[in-house]
């Protein structure tokens, strides 16, 4: 069976960016090659993503403003929506069975997908998976009704998604940061 097959691509970046781009280099211990074809690569799969699925890009004030809304029907009503969409991009990028055993797989791509060189939801999120917890450690600027509002969501992408039964353990959140940890019902 022929490997994938590979072609060289080129080109140029101004000054800035290329700044920008040696300093995430730095920061995530990794080559400027390889940060450029992760970068280049997620944002083909999004924009695929985004053209299939009829979407559009909205300002962070007016998300923050969404998930401002106090009625909690309607609060979770959208984070149910938006941990299936989340849900679809993933299995649109994996093609894995979203469950348990595949956990890690997703876990990275999540990371990616919510983080700086996602839809930037996270400066940095991380998701780590054990027989019996999952733990989900996050930094964000938006603010404390974003950080609730993301509870809401990944406990959702969790249970529904990945069909887990959890027991809330810790939920602790603020403005900038998100702590949360689920112990697996068994």
């Amino acid at each position: 069976m022929p490997k994938n097959k590979s072609n060289f691509l080129g080109f140029r970046l101004g000054e800035n960016d290329l700044k920008w781009l040696d300093n995430i280099a730095k920061i995530e211990n990794k080559s400027r090659g390889i940060i450029a074809k992760q970068a280049v690569k997620n944002w083909i799969q999004l924009e695929s993503f985004r053209k299939t699925n009829n979407m559009f890009v909205i300002t962070k004030s007016m998300f923050l403003k969404l998930v401002s809304i106090e009625d909690e029907d309607t609060l979770n009503k959208i984070a149910n929506e938006i941990a299936s969409l989340i849900a679809d991009i993933l299995r649109y990028s994996i093609t894995k069975p979203m469950i348990p055993k595949n956990f890690d797989n997703y876990s990275k791509n999540i990371s990616n997908l919510l983080g700086p060189s996602g839809i930037s939801w996270f400066n940095s999120i991380d998701l780590n998976f054990n027989e019996k917890k999952i733990l989900v450690k996050g930094l964000h600027d938006l603010d404390d009704n974003f950080a609730y509002f993301f509870t809401k969501v990944i406990l959702n992408l969790l249970e529904t998604q990945f069909n887990l039964e959890l027991k809330e353990v810790v939920n602790e959140y603020s403005s900038n940061i998100l702590y949360l940890e689920y112990q697996l019902e068994v």
